[in-house]
């Protein structure tokens, strides 16, 4: 050690070298003798500080090579952290490239054939001889408890090989069955006390069509993955009992909101697929674990089972707890069941070109603290959430300044098919700006809070297999105030986003909706209140700037091309808020300001239009604002579910808005062509002469004679500077 600190003393930044191939913990960590491990690097950084020698620019730990942190993870706190912003500790990767995993490589040799008369015969016939088995017993892997009766997303091992996430067993192989008939939705009726939906209280029981299920044993354990009852809500949920005489399936788990549908909004037929079935292990790439005896069985992609990785570790692979100035640099992480990258109530800590693949959960996870994020990472195939940050303190608004930049976020939620999205924040003022976001099958991005901005951003492919989401969301609060979305370009969403996809010779991994309902493009759910949406361009994302009954919203400069319906507003506060009735749904709007001191300083003061708000019809959608927004080629321009033609557009400000291609009948009868009405929306019936497809017209629209003739008032998107560089041209 003696050697370590003396090598490491004075002013300029020094360098630990780690290499996980060729080092020695009983190195002294130099460049010819590095270190094997970064936990042994991390203790020559504390031994350095505890003899008051650490240099004045900070260390940096270099790694190198392949690390496993299967038995053990990282952790920093704060004995580590940097000694100032002009001494941080850096870890970054060095010669090479270092990449972290959360897993075993599992040696070739220790697979074997399945010989076993009692497991050949419930394997399908034609993978007998295909499938091999692995003793997980030999790499150290202690007993297996057992999967609960219902979950929301695999959190269990995983197993990956040739730099793919495996697929449990499962049937149909592909895609979804259907529910044909559903015998008993196992439901309590709807209890207001506690909320508008009905709640399952017992298993439910549906009938299934063919004859798989006959080859199934039920007591080795057999769960379902669906979409039971709404579009927006995925659980998988343990069988309990098949009856092959009257084709009925029971669950021993217990769904959320019960088997079936539920009201009019969710009358597609209720799809699901089944998992965790040693019968149907019939497909290269599939497997299962027998969690009793300890033993995979795997059906190799290609015969070989010599890159097979078993992902087990349930930490995240590198943890930063409560401590400052701390810099993670090029690393790359996967093949883990946890996250990949966790900071927890830091200050200072930057994750610069990070590449995350291929998880069991999240990816990176950012949570209190102060000034911490990332800039230039890219995180994909997750089976959660890519990127989770929250920070700051909602009740005196004390903003985290935390941030995600130049980020590549996409194919999230590959297990948790509603829960997990490529980007969630919460607080008080984290900024994501210049990223490119896609591939989600519910929501890419979701946020709570206050004073947000998100900007400069391309959102694309959201929606891609369910219902009632946007590619931005957040809801339920009169208090999530101040967040701007602006200078961002969203594109297509649901059914456009799988046609657009496969028009460019991608396969996406999506089975979209049947019919494209319920798809939103910044979607301001349940009253959601005070968030500006501006300057951004919309192009085939569905219902797109969705106000779902909030207030004081403003909704301006937007152009929306090709889109179900430009603007969206109804009243479903009438109906389903309850402020100071203490129901436990979040519908107690009243309750979640109560809980933020709204009536006192700083919120009287940053949010004077909320003092009052229980005295000024507060069911109603009332103050929003929708001006200069232009639309072309959208069914709809407002599209309106109960009262608010009468009770809420007459008194909202709509100015200055225009409207190019047919015009619907019930726009046209709201927004008469009187001297008042064209003041409001201007319908213009000819076409553009121009093409207003971004995909054709790279984005020009907006600088024709036409356009700026029609809308002198329209404020020029700057397109050129959205997403990580520049954007795609035809």
């Amino acid at each position: 050690m003696l050697v370590v600190l003396a090598a490491m003393t004075g002013r300029a930044q020094r360098t630990i070298y780690v290499n996980a191939q060729r080092g020695n913990d009983g190195n002294d960590g130099s460049a010819v003798k590095p270190f094997a491990s970064l936990a042994r690097a991390r203790d020559a950084v504390r031994a350095l500080k505890k003899a008051g020698v650490f240099p004045e620019q900070g260390v940096a730990i270099e790694a190198s090579g392949n690390f496993s942190l299967a038995s053990e993870n990282v952790v920093l706190d704060a004995q580590d952290g940097g000694s100032g912003a002009d001494a941080p500790l850096v870890i970054r990767t060095g010669a090479g490239g270092a990449v972290l995993t959360g897993g075993y490589t599992l040696p070739p040799e220790g697979f074997r054939k399945v010989t076993d008369a009692a497991t050949r015969s419930r394997l399908p016939e034609a993978a007998r001889d295909h499938v091999v088995a692995f003793d997980l017993a030999s790499v150290g892997l202690a007993a297996l408890a057992p999967l609960p009766d219902k979950f929301s997303g695999w959190r269990e091992m995983e197993v990956f090989s040739g730099g793919k996430a495996m697929r449990l067993a499962r049937w149909p192989n592909a895609g979804w069955t259907e529910i044909v008939t559903v015998i008993d939705r196992g439901v309590k009726p709807v209890d207001k006390a506690t909320g508008e939906w009905e709640h399952g209280y017992k298993g439910g029981t549906f009938e299934y069509a063919g004859d798989a299920p006959s080859r199934w044993r039920v007591d080795k354990g057999i769960w379902m993955n669906g979409f039971w009852c709404h579009d927006w809500a995925n659980e998988t949920l343990k069988i309990g009992a098949i009856d092959t005489a009257k084709r009925q399936i029971t669950s021993a788990g217990i769904h959320s909101y019960g088997i079936g549908n539920s009201s009019k909004w969710h009358t597609a037929k209720r799809r699901y697929y089944v998992l965790n079935l040693l019968e149907e292990l019939d497909t290269p790439g599939e497997w299962y674990v027998d969690r009793e005896n300890r033993v995979l069985y795997f059906y190799p992609p290609d015969g070989a089972v010599n890159d097979v990785v078993l992902a087990v570790q349930k930490q995240p692979l590198i943890q930063v707890v409560k401590t400052a100035h701390v810099r993670l640099e090029g690393l790359r992480f996967a093949y883990s069941t946890g996250r990949a990258v966790s900071v927890e109530g830091c200050e200072n800590v930057l994750l610069k070109g990070l590449r995350v693949a291929q998880v069991t959960t999240d990816g990176i996870s950012v949570s209190g603290g102060r000034s911490c994020g990332l800039d230039g990472c890219e995180v994909y195939g997750t089976g959660g959430t890519c990127v989770t940050v929250s920070g700051g303190d909602r009740k005196s608004l004390t903003g985290c300044g935390h941030f995600v930049t130049n980020c590549h976020l996409h194919h999230s939620g590959r297990l948790q098919r509603t829960q997990g999205k490529c980007l969630a924040f919460h607080g008080v003022g984290v900024r994501v700006a210049h990223n490119l976001i896609h591939d989600s099958p519910y929501i890419a991005v979701m946020y709570g809070g206050n004073d947000h901005v998100f900007e400069y951003n391309e959102v694309h492919s959201a929606m891609m297999e369910s219902g009632d989401g946007g590619g931005l969301y957040t809801g339920r609060d009169w208090g999530s105030q101040g967040t701007v979305i602006r200078f961002n370009y969203f594109h297509h969403f649901g059914q456009p986003g799988v046609a657009w996809q496969k028009a460019q010779g991608l396969s996406p991994d999506y089975e979209p909706l049947k019919e494209n309902v319920m798809v939103m493009g910044v979607y301001l759910d349940d009253c959601d209140s005070g968030d500006t949406v501006c300057d951004n361009l919309f192009f085939r994302t569905g219902w797109s700037a969705f106000v779902g009954g909030g207030r004081y919203n403003t909704i301006r400069n937007n152009l929306f091309i090709e889109c179900t319906a430009a603007l969206h507003l109804d009243d479903r506060g009438l109906k389903r808020a309850r402020p100071g009735e203490g129901t436990k749904d979040g519908w107690d709007l009243l309750a979640k300001l109560q809980a933020v001191n709204w009536q006192e300083a700083p919120w009287k003061d940053r949010y004077p239009h909320l003092v009052n708000v229980m005295d000024d019809e507060p069911k109603l959608p009332l103050h929003n604002v929708f001006e200069k927004n232009v639309a072309i080629q959208c069914p709809r321009f407002l599209q309106m579910h109960g009262t608010v033609k009468e009770t809420a557009v007459p008194r909202l400000a709509f100015r200055d808005n225009l409207v190019f291609g047919a015009v619907h009948a019930k726009d046209a009868e709201t927004f008469p062509q009187d001297e008042s009405g064209r003041q409001r929306v201007t319908f213009m019936t000819e076409a553009l002469p121009e093409s207003a497809d971004p995909d054709q017209n790279g984005f020009k629209l907006q600088e024709s004679e036409t356009f700026r003739r029609l809308a002198p008032w329209f404020t020029r998107i700057p397109l050129e500077r959205i997403g990580r560089g520049p954007l795609p041209r035809p």
